[in-house]
């Protein structure tokens, strides 16, 4: 994750008329470029500066951090005193001065830490009382007394704090697969925020790391990782992908994510990217473990090799994954030799041996090898989201489908090569 110093300007958070809050802004930024060659502002009164490279050459954290404060206090102090009338700042010149850095000093935060999230919370920590900086590895130790509000997800925060959850550190104690099957992805996303296992939560950039226009033209072409750092390769994709998303918006560009679920589709998510994976993170937090292939289960209907990082999902349907998951599924019909539908009792049995298959009532095909069905039940305790669904994995001689069980029905959710 990377780590990131984040200047905090309250005053400045919101655009005003006369454009004053944005050129004061502008001035920050052009300020902090002075010490440090990659600025990003986040949103209005917020910017970031990634630390690794300052950080080393001046002597740590905590000296960039001062350089940074020293930086914004005298922009923001020199914005004060042009405030003044002509005639007033004749007359109080060296008094003007001296209180409008005093107040600038104090109204600016400045704050260290790994991840977005957890510097701006540090910068926020760090009006009036000089910089806050988080050791490295410390950031989830850092978010456990912060209350919920902080994750700016007000109806999350209010069911949480009515089951009795009120701090960051009391939502990361809580066990994933149960979160994510109560509050959906997004808050098992929030979870991992307040873990200090994701960097920061979508939607609070406004603004995304700007690219020069003449910077891919200085760029040195040497091998990959010759140097112990990202390919120059990398480094143009990166600013070339920075590029759309201030073209497009930060929803434009999005990455894929696996997480803990049932259905390929479950666990699949996009979310916007951020820049780019410093982690060394493979094929993501609901990476499958194990592998004894499709149709392997045991009595409980649990899919041989199905778990999460996040724990075990029964009815999880087993590896290999299916090449394309649609995003509506299709109605499929399927029979058995004397033409009867195949359903799944309430144990999970199927009915009958499958025989022929048919999606969106095109012409049957004949089921050559099966395996499932792996039952689901979620949200068991809601009378209105209970979910109940079946999946079952059928071959025909061209293809592979995988369908689904419910209200009734078979449905075709996803396809394998």
């Amino acid at each position: 994750m990377e780590r990131l110093l984040v200047v905090w300007c309250p005053g400045i958070l919101e655009e005003q008329e006369h454009g004053r809050e944005a050129r004061v802004f502008g001035a920050v930024v052009a300020a902090l470029e002075a010490f440090a060659t990659h600025v990003d502002p986040v949103r209005p009164g917020v910017c970031a500066v990634p630390t690794r490279g300052p950080s080393r050459y001046f002597g740590g954290d905590e000296v960039l951090a001062r350089m940074a404060a020293d930086a914004v206090a005298r922009e923001t102090a020199a914005d004060a005193v042009a405030r003044e009338t002509a005639a007033d700042a004749v007359a109080r010149e060296t008094a003007a001065d001296a209180v409008a850095r005093e107040t600038a000093a104090d109204a600016v935060g400045v704050g260290v830490a790994d991840g977005l999230f957890a510097a701006v919370l540090a910068a926020r920590a760090a009006l009036g009382r000089g910089p806050v900086i988080v050791p490295a590895g410390e950031t989830p130790s850092f978010l456990v007394p912060w209350p919920l509000s902080t994750l700016d997800r007000p109806e999350l925060a209010d069911l949480l704090v009515r089951l009795g959850v009120r701090t960051l550190g009391a939502f990361a104690a809580l066990p994933g697969p149960q979160v994510l099957a109560r509050f959906g992805a997004e808050g098992a996303l929030c979870q991992r925020v307040a873990r200090g296992a994701e960097g920061e939560l979508p939607g609070f950039r406004l603004f995304f790391p700007r690219v020069s226009p003449g910077s891919a033209t200085t760029v040195v072409t040497r091998q990959a990782g010759f140097w112990g750092d990202s390919a120059d390769a990398d480094a143009r994709a990166t600013r070339a992908v920075a590029g759309v998303q201030g073209l497009l918006g930060p929803e434009a560009v999005v990455r894929g994510r696996l997480q803990g679920g049932r259905g390929p589709a479950q666990r699949a998510r996009l979310v916007p990217w951020t820049g780019p994976r410093t982690d060394g993170a493979g094929g993501g937090p609901g990476t499958s473990q194990g592998g004894r292939g499709p149709g392997a289960q045991d009595r409980t209907g649990r899919a041989g090799g199905g778990t999460t990082s996040g724990g075990p999902w029964p009815g999880q349907v087993p590896p290999p994954a299916p090449a394309v998951v649609l995003s509506r599924p299709l109605p499929a019909f399927l029979v058995d030799g004397a033409g009867g539908a195949v359903g799944v009792t309430g144990d999970g049995i199927a009915t009958a041996v499958p025989a022929r298959v048919s999606v969106a009532g095109g012409a049957w095909a004949e089921v050559t090898g099966w395996a499932g069905p792996w039952p689901s039940d979620e949200r068991w305790w809601s009378v209105r989201g209970r979910r109940r669904q079946a999946r079952m994995q059928v071959v025909t001689a061209t293809t592979a489908h995988l369908l689904t069980r419910e209200r009734g029905g078979w449905w075709l959710e996803a396809t394998y090569d």
